[in-house]
């Protein structure tokens, strides 16, 4: 059995929900963990997901978690099946522990981390006594991740599960041919900023081929520039392609919103081509 990593100074809980910051209920869930696991500091890495979009929730941590120290717990509900029948699940992968619905919200991480544990929460004494059929976050979750947090190893939680049999989301995958990958506009981030889910270690002579293109089908439009600082003021007005902080080509405007002056948002289909003269 894998021990429990624990190497920060105190335990450390991540959020991530789709749950905004107008009503109470990101705070009633530390309250919850609170009341379990004593000294932790909570980090919340976004409560603006949209609602019910799996997608940017995934993105968002797949982006995010591997910034924080090991034996962070990341509490994720994004969960548009909440009371169905996928399976809420804590997952040991890398130096972090992850606890949520297994509907793909963990997509990056899986791809990325090896997979120490992962069960399936189905030992109801580390739940709230009442678990509501509308607010896991509160019941079930919140509760799981601060018993973790104070050092429960995954097994006392649930049955175990196959690795393999945890959700991804396939859309998320370029589709690779020989001059050109097929994928889509994966996130927009508050500047407009268009992250396609082309990582750049797909193309990792991105700026050195001699043309690189990117198409957007249903517009009939191509981005021919690329740049490597948003900085740069030629064409001030027109998209450019650049490498996003995570790693991933994106489409800018320089000092505009790409997302507004192409008429595109996340799930928008991109090509990538590219030609060596």
């Amino acid at each position: 059995m894998h021990q429990h990593v624990s190497l920060s100074v105190s335990p450390v809980i991540g959020l991530l929900t789709d749950f905004g910051s107008h009503d109470n209920y990101v705070g009633v869930m530390k309250g919850v963990m609170a009341g379990i696991v004593a000294g932790v500091t909570f980090v919340d890495l976004t409560h603006e997901i949209p609602p019910q979009d799996i997608v940017a929730g995934a993105w968002a941590l797949g982006t995010g978690y591997q910034y924080f120290p090991a034996g962070t717990v990341f509490v994720c509900v994004v969960d548009p099946g909440v009371g169905s029948e996928r399976s809420p699940v804590a997952i040991h992968a890398g130096n972090w522990y992850f606890v949520g619905p297994d509907n793909g919200l963990f997509h990056f991480v899986l791809a990325e981390q090896p997979v120490h544990a992962a069960v399936k929460l189905t030992n109801a004494a580390y739940h709230l006594p009442r678990v509501s059929s509308t607010f896991q976050g509160r019941d079930l979750f919140s509760p799981v991740g601060a018993h973790i947090a104070a050092g429960r190893q995954l097994h006392e939680l649930g049955e175990p599960l196959e690795v393999a049999t945890l959700r991804r989301l396939d859309r998320l995958q370029p589709v690779q041919k020989p001059d050109r990958l097929e994928a889509e506009v994966a996130y927009v981030d508050h500047f407009g900023n268009l992250v396609t889910s082309i990582a750049l270690d797909l193309l990792p002579d991105f700026f050195d081929r001699p043309i690189v293109h990117l198409l957007l089908p249903r517009q009939q439009f191509i981005i021919t520039e690329r740049r490597r600082f948003f900085a740069d003021q030629e064409n001030a007005e027109e998209p450019f392609l650049y490498v996003d902080s995570s790693g991933y080509i994106g489409i800018a405007i320089h000092n505009g919103s790409a997302a507004r002056a192409l008429g595109i948002g996340r799930g928008e289909a991109v090509t990538l081509i590219w030609r060596d003269a």
